[in-house]
């Protein structure tokens, strides 16, 4: 009888032996066979940082109105020079009040007829000349008559138009000898210094602006910067686009900002002038709080912080750790608080310590 022997079950044993042999070099790369995790860390240095909105808004006149006639009539004079500064008070436009001047006269006479006649009737009245009825009734022509003339005297001061505040007048819609009616525009006045800065955050900020606070603003075509100051905050959430309202003042003596531009805004809500700043993803949330992952001699240890502000990549740590610290990024999952840990070359890292995040966009 032949025996035949197997030599397939060592050649497959050989071949594992070769394999984990060569399987301790390729995990080395991660983990150095069984030496320290490397991972990407950062080295925390402090920067100045702002935490910002840019938004966008309108330029608004301080106060604005359309000119229109409170009677219908024939104007008869024009009294400001389009585009130009008028003064409040100064006469705007007047129109034709001849009628109405006519009936006053006519007035004034039935006032001084009544007046007269209940002078006398009160002298009569005074020696039982009259009844007391006679008297009243020549009392009560004098009122009727008066209020004719009061009357009459306010529907010719509806003729004259006058300025209600001081601003720049716009373009005229109609001329001398040209009918009005109170349908008809007869141009804009606008008070456009101050001006105003009209704009929205959102809602998550409200608690963060305030009247008195300070923001800037540029406009297309225009490399200056402005400067503003809130003096309105609307107290309601808008139901639709889930923001704040906000008003602020800029000056504008040379009146060289016009009511309508479209503003770029910039609302600094804080400034940290020495940031410590980790990227999100290096924070670790648990029961107790947040944490980050250091490396101290070699080994992951835990560190308690509190973060302040935060950006679309970064969040700032406020305690907890100091400049110089070296904190973990990558591999979190893995690690524990105590395991040997050694950083990762700096290229390995990609992270750049002079980009700009500080930039909060609102939603």
């Amino acid at each position: 009888m032949v025996i035949q022997r197997n030599t397939f079950i060592p050649v497959l044993l050989a071949a594992a032996m070769l394999t984990a042999c060569g399987g301790g070099e390729d995990s080395g790369a991660q983990r150095g066979g069984y030496g320290p995790m490397q991972v990407r860390v950062q080295v925390l240095q402090p920067r100045v940082l702002e935490n910002i909105i840019r938004t966008t808004g309108s330029l608004l006149a301080n106060e604005a109105i359309e000119v229109r006639s409170e009677t219908s009539g024939r104007v008869t004079l024009i009294g400001f020079k389009e585009g130009g500064t008028v003064t409040k008070g100064q006469i705007l436009v007047r129109i034709n009040d001849d009628d109405l001047q006519a009936q006053l006269r006519k007035t004034e006479l039935a006032v001084q007829l009544a007046s007269d006649d209940e002078g006398r009737k009160k002298q009569l009245l005074e020696v039982s000349g009259i009844s007391q009825q006679a008297y009243d009734d020549a009392r009560i022509k004098l009122q009727s008559a008066e209020a004719d003339r009061a009357n009459l005297q306010a529907l010719i001061a509806k003729t004259v138009i006058k300025a209600p505040f001081s601003g720049k007048i716009g373009l005229r819609q109609v001329s001398e000898g040209g009918y009005v009616s109170p349908n008809t525009l007869i141009t804009d006045l606008q008070q456009v210094s101050p001006i105003k800065v009209d704009f929205s955050i959102p809602e998550r900020y409200g608690r963060e602006i305030a009247v008195g606070k300070t923001i800037t603003f540029t406009l297309d075509g225009d490399t200056a910067n402005y400067s503003a100051e809130v003096y309105a905050v609307d107290p309601a959430v808008d139901p639709v686009s889930r923001t704040i309202g906000v008003r602020a003042h800029a000056p504008n003596k040379d009146g060289s900002l016009r009511p309508g531009s479209f503003a770029h805004i910039i609302v600094e809500l804080s400034k940290a002038p020495s940031a410590l700043m980790i990227p999100t993803e290096a924070l670790v949330p648990d029961i107790k709080g947040q944490k980050v992952l250091l490396i101290k001699g070699g080994k992951a240890a835990a560190a308690r912080v509190h973060t302040g502000i935060r950006t679309d990549k970064e969040v700032q740590l406020v305690d907890g750790v100091q400049a110089g610290d070296t904190v973990i990024t990558t591999g979190l999952l893995q690690l524990r608080e105590g395991m040997e840990v050694k950083a990762a070359p700096p290229e390995a890292n990609g992270v750049s310590m002079e980009e700009d995040s500080s930039a909060v966009e609102p939603e």
